[in-house]
């Protein structure tokens, strides 16, 4: 299968020593898969001639907002709507969920929550063919202050937690979208909250604590894998 990043952010020079680009953390979440990863650089304007230019594709993170006035963004929610007319999977991580809820009609802003950081637990409120191994509990590394707000027309919530009721979005078969990031390793997030101390505030510490709690990427990257093979077969 050949799965293209829309690659929407560049990891700082300092933090690469860490786990390397978003490319390589993709790769790493998708290594035990027999997927050819193709990278297009959104952030730089670079995207894919055709949706169908790859069997599915993943939407990484962002430090971005999908609000903001970039065109970038607005090439990227273009790519989204002609993908889903020709029915080509894509999957949403954080920054991708949210361009997705937008490019279909949707909406994002920043939350009155506050910040989303450290390790958050969704409870599995719907279940799909391809969601194996079945789990009602997901927790995943969390970084955001946007959340989707509402939802296009035709899209399902499938898991949800207090702090962000739309966290796992359908949009569509093969659209799905996740508001955590399952491609973080810990040590990961823990430079970029301890970076960002000033701006969490006393979130900091307890977000960095909660590291040390079990995750659950590997069955993300599994439900991913199994809805896009499910449709590109």
């Amino acid at each position: 299968m050949r799965i293209g990043l829309l690659k929407c952010d560049h990891v700082l020079d300092q933090f690469e020593s860490i786990a390397g680009d978003y490319q390589k953390m993709v790769a790493t979440m998708l290594e035990q898969h027999s997927a050819e990863l193709v990278v297009f650089d959104a952030y730089a304007n670079e995207l894919p001639d055709r949706p169908k230019t790859c069997d599915a594709y993943i939407i990484s993170g962002s430090s971005a907002s999908v609000y903001e006035d970039k065109q970038w963004i607005r090439d990227l929610e273009s790519f989204v709507r002609t993908a889903a007319e020709e029915s080509v999977p894509i999957f949403g991580i954080c920054f991708g969920l949210q361009v997705m809820a937008t490019a279909l009609g949707g909406a994002v802003k920043r939350s009155d929550r506050g910040w989303g950081v450290g390790v958050h637990a969704m409870q599995v409120i719907r279940k799909r063919p391809w969601m194996r191994p079945h789990e009602d509990t997901i927790s995943l590394i969390m970084l955001h202050q946007d959340q989707v707000v509402a939802l296009p027309d035709g899209a399902t919530v499938l898991g949800s937690s207090d702090h962000c009721p739309n966290f796992l979005v359908e949009f569509g078969p093969g659209l799905v979208g996740v508001q955590g990031h399952p491609e973080f390793p810990p040590a990961y997030a823990k430079a970029l909250y301890t970076d960002r101390r000033e701006r969490l505030g006393d979130l900091t510490e307890p977000a960095i604590e909660s590291l040390a709690s079990s995750t659950s990427e590997t069955v993300i990257s599994k439900w991913m894998q199994a809805m896009f093979q499910a449709l590109v077969e």
